[in-house]
Order: structure tokens, then sequence, then C-alpha cells
């Protein structure tokens, strides 16, 4: 990790990325409840995640244009767009001035999913490949950390100055990203087009994971864990409310306790990917949510905690081995698209996963919901595990190091 932060652009570039992901986090939590407290209404609060959620899921088509233009400047305009766009939230102040915060919403899931597929395909282009697993990792540790501390600072502003505030928080942040995307050099040629149509074109992110059996052993066995992970935006609850007889509020502990190892697994993602390789990796974090599955059917605190640890430290491993293994298998020209693709698969799946909790829990006790995850999740790391073309990519991770070394 330390040869990662050695160059300044990888510091900028982690400079910019956190402090823009904090007032990211910052307003969508703050959002919902604004419009609660502007209406009166917990359906219409809901209408803000599901707009965010539907402007994500647009990441095929800007898959395209990441393609299709260099790459810095673009994240440089989508950004400059994106403060400007949320500063007029600062202009409302009543109920029928919500639907501008849905709009907002809508558009920021468009940037969001542009900005990402931006930067999984920059991100080759800044540090050397040897690198990538450790660079993702520090990402994951970073975003970790963020989650414990933007409920209270999104929350907090929102209570005491109002959600214009946490506009201009994030409005700020935006720009500080920016400037520090200004400073960072990057090597990239003028995109070559592709001659080929544009649905062709489109598509070409989804035909390329689908014929291409590393990355689409490590996408199938993802979506069906982030599926599963899916599960414990209910689970979670029914745990703690109909299993440990807490209140609600509870569930703060289990996202502190997976906060705190998300932090400890990120920081170390990377030296594990490069001894082991990244569908190993995924594999392994797998395994871990698999576990801290069963144990949170438990009905002790000290036990669900311990599964919330673990949980904790399964997940940026899932995420880390997979975003690393289409960055290092995915031609340079195609890296949008097929991050876009895996985007889309990924969030639609987490999005499913959400709804199909939510109508299980009626039909299953908590812990059969929790015994359903994990079978999920350990067939899916077995999957993942046995495939052959994981393997010779963890193989093909010793030999380079070892290359190295000589």
């Amino acid at each position: 990790m330390g040869t990662v932060l050695s160059t300044s652009r990888m510091r900028l570039y982690f400079l910019g990325t956190t402090l823009s992901s904090i007032g990211d986090y910052a307003l969508w939590l703050a959002a919902a409840v604004w419009v609660r407290e502007l209406t009166g209404s917990t359906a219409k609060a809901g209408l803000c995640m599901l707009c965010l959620v539907v402007g994500t899921l647009l990441s095929p088509a800007t898959g395209v244009l990441v393609d299709r233009v260099r790459r810095k400047p673009l994240l440089l305009v989508t950004n400059t767009l994106t403060g400007a766009l949320v500063l007029t939230l600062t202009q409302v102040h009543g109920a029928g001035q919500v639907w501008l915060i849905y709009a907002v919403m809508f558009l920021y899931g468009l940037s969001t999913a542009l900005s990402s597929s931006t930067m999984t395909a920059l991100l080759p282009s800044l540090v050397p490949k040897d690198q990538l697993g450790p660079a993702n990792g520090l990402s994951q540790a970073l975003a970790q950390g963020q989650r414990l501390i933007t409920p209270a600072i999104g929350l907090g502003l929102l209570a005491a100055y109002g959600g214009g505030a946490v506009a201009l928080l994030d409005a700020a942040s935006f720009a500080a990203s920016v400037i520090c995307w200004s400073f960072i050099r990057v090597d990239e040629a003028k995109p070559v087009p592709s001659g080929q149509r544009r649905r062709d074109e489109a598509m070409a992110g989804f035909r390329f994971l689908a014929a291409t059996p590393v990355v689409r052993q490590l996408t199938t066995a993802m979506v069906i864990g982030l599926f599963v992970m899916g599960f414990f935006e209910i689970l979670s609850l029914a745990v703690v409310t109909t299993g440990l007889h807490h209140a609600a509020t509870w569930t703060g502990v289990i996202v502190t306790a997976m906060g705190v190892t998300g932090i400890v697994s990120g920081a170390g993602a990377g030296t594990v990917l490069n001894r082991i390789g990244p569908g190993r990796l995924a594999a392994l974090g797998l395994a871990l949510a698999g576990a801290a599955s069963l144990a949170m059917a438990v009905p002790v605190d000290a036990v669900v905690i311990s599964a919330a640890l673990l949980f904790g430290l399964g997940v940026p491993f899932v995420v880390v081995g997979a975003m690393t293994s289409i960055q290092l298998n995915t031609p340079s020209e195609l890296l949008g698209r097929v991050s876009g693709a895996d985007n889309f698969l990924i969030t639609a799946g987490q999005a499913v996963g959400i709804g199909a909790g939510a109508t299980l829990v009626q039909v299953l006790s908590y812990r059969g919901l929790a015994y359903c995850a994990a079978a999920l999740l350990i067939t899916s790391a077995g999957y993942l595990a046995s495939r052959p073309e994981q393997r010779s990519t963890a193989r093909r991770a010793t030999r380079t190091r070892a290359a190295e070394s000589v």
C-alpha cells in the first residue's frame, strides 16, 4: 500500500475520490429523510433511492461514452456538471419542490454510473498491473471508513441547517475532486471509433463478459453474492428485532462492526490478491460472508456482532477481486463498456435481492432466510474456487512476482 501512495498522482487520486464520496454518501442518506420531512410520506422518501438506482442502471449506455472519448476530461466534465446540478437543491424549500430532488437523484445515479466506469477504466493507466489489487483495496478501505462517518455528517447537517446545507457540502466535494483530478497526469491515447452500430457498441460489454470465462465466472459469482447480500437489508433488521429483541436502531452496531473490519479487509486485500489471484480472493470473501450468514442465525449478541465483523471482512475481498480481474483481463478500449455491463448486473442483482428478502421474510423465519443466504454464498464460493481459469490467474500472478524479484 505504501507503493500505491508513493506517487503524487495516486495521492491526489485517493484524496479526490474520498472527498467526492463523502459528499455523495452524505447527500444520498439525507435526501430520503429530507423528503420525509417535507412531505410526511415514507413512500415518497423511498422514491429517492429508487430514482438513484434507475439512473445507475443506465451504466451500459454510459460505458459506451467512456470508451468513445478521453476519460480524464470526461470525468472532469461529469464532476463539474454534477456539482452544479446538486446546487439546484438549495432552491428546495417545500413539498411542492420535491420533484426537483427526484430529478437530481436520477441524474445523480446517471453521473455515478458514468464516473464509476470512467475511474475503473482510468486506474490501469495510473498504476502498474501488480498494484491494481492494492489500489482497489485501498479504495474499498476508504469507502468503508466513509460509511462510518457520513451518516453523522449528512443527517447532522440536515437537522441543523436543512437539506440545502447538505447540497452545498456535496457540491464542494465535487469541486475538490475536480481540483485534484486537474493535477493528475494521465497518458491516454485518443479513442479510435469502432465502426460498430450503436446497439452493438452498447452490447459489447455484455458480450465480452459472456465470452471470457475468467471474468464471466467472477461476475456470475459476484452477482449471486450481492443478490444474497441484498437480503441483509431486511435480514439484519429481523435479526436485531426478532432474534435479539432489541430496538431497530441496534442495527447501527452491526453496520459499525462491518465498517471496522471492512477497513482492515480493504487495506489487506491487495496483498492477499497478489498471492492467490483475484478469483480466489473473491471466493474467500464469499466463503467468509457465507459463514457470517450462518452465525447471524444464532440469537446471541456476541455471536451476531462476530458475524458482522466476519461479513465486513468478506465483502471487500469480493469487490476487489472482481474489479481487479476485469481490469487485468479486459482490453483498454472495452473497459468502459465491460465495467458498465458489470455494474448493471451487480446493481440489478442487489436490487432484486432486496425485494426477494422483503418477500421471503414474510414466508421464512429470519433463521431460514439466513440459512438460504449462507447456502447460496458458500455454493458461489465453491464454484469460483473450483474453476481452473481462476487457478491459472493465481499462477500467473505468482510467476509475475517471481520475475519481478529476480
